[in-house]
């Protein structure tokens, strides 16, 4: 398989995938980078932050050449798929862990959340260096990308970030929100003031809010679930174990 030059000729293609549309399309439309992958027949979309995305006519042979890219890859690669054959491709694969990821569509209504010990601000360039986690813009953009493209709101405390949402994956219809806490300040509802402030944004710039977590995070699921938001999908996480 080759890189591709030219991601927009793949628009229509990112959206036969069903499971993160939202990130293959955020590369074919322009707002976030990644590599696009192709044998001439199938597709592997490899998103900035890692994940990667499969379409198109899938052969064994274009499998093994991702297998290959799992384990070579500097930057890491989550692969998701809904489809089993695929799956059951990468099971023979002793180092290859296999999960489940949930997928969450917006069906609610924002909600004002009032806290007087904190306040509320978008995400600018000052904060952006003091956003300390795994999950925080520069897990899936480059700090000038997220700030002409992306966006998101931090709570804050004591003049700091302590829980913030963002626009993890971006596309012309969806944005797929990102979500942390600073872990002193878990437990005090600070992400779901976070969220409704991200969904508020979405939604007036007339675009659909999303989500998506790993099946085993009953964290993230609560938070969805009480944001307004439902399961509607589910897919195969395919990963390198790490030792």
């Amino acid at each position: 398989m080759q890189k591709v030059t030219v991601f927009s000729e793949y628009n229509e293609c990112a959206k036969e995938i069903r499971c993160g549309t939202v990130y293959p399309l955020s590369m074919t439309q322009g707002f976030q980078s990644g590599d696009i992958y192709t044998d001439g027949n199938a597709l592997l979309f490899h998103h900035y932050c890692g994940f990667a995305f499969l379409c198109g006519s899938i052969c064994e042979t274009f499998l093994c050449d991702v297998y290959s890219l799992m384990k070579e890859s500097e930057r890491r690669l989550v692969l998701f798929s809904e489809k089993e054959y695929i799956s059951h491709y990468f099971e023979k694969f002793s180092e290859v862990s296999i999960n489940t990821r949930y997928f969450y569509s917006y069906t609610g209504q924002p909600v004002s959340a009032v806290n007087k010990s904190y306040t509320i601000k978008k995400i600018d360039r000052e904060m952006t260096d003091h956003l300390d986690g795994k999950i925080t813009p520069s897990f899936s953009w480059n700090t000038g990308a997220f700030l002409q493209k992306g966006f998101g709101y931090a709570v804050i405390h004591d003049d700091m970030p302590v829980s913030w949402a963002f626009s993890a994956a971006v596309s012309n219809d969806e944005v797929d929100i990102g979500v942390e806490t600073a872990e002193k300040y878990r437990g005090k509802g600070l992400a779901k003031i976070a969220v409704n402030e991200m969904i508020k944004a979405i939604i007036a710039s007339g675009k659909k809010p999303v989500w998506a977590c790993h099946s085993l995070n009953t964290g993230s699921q609560k938070l969805a679930e009480s944001s307004g938001f439902v399961k509607t999908a589910e897919c195969t996480v395919i990963t390198i174990k790490r030792y």
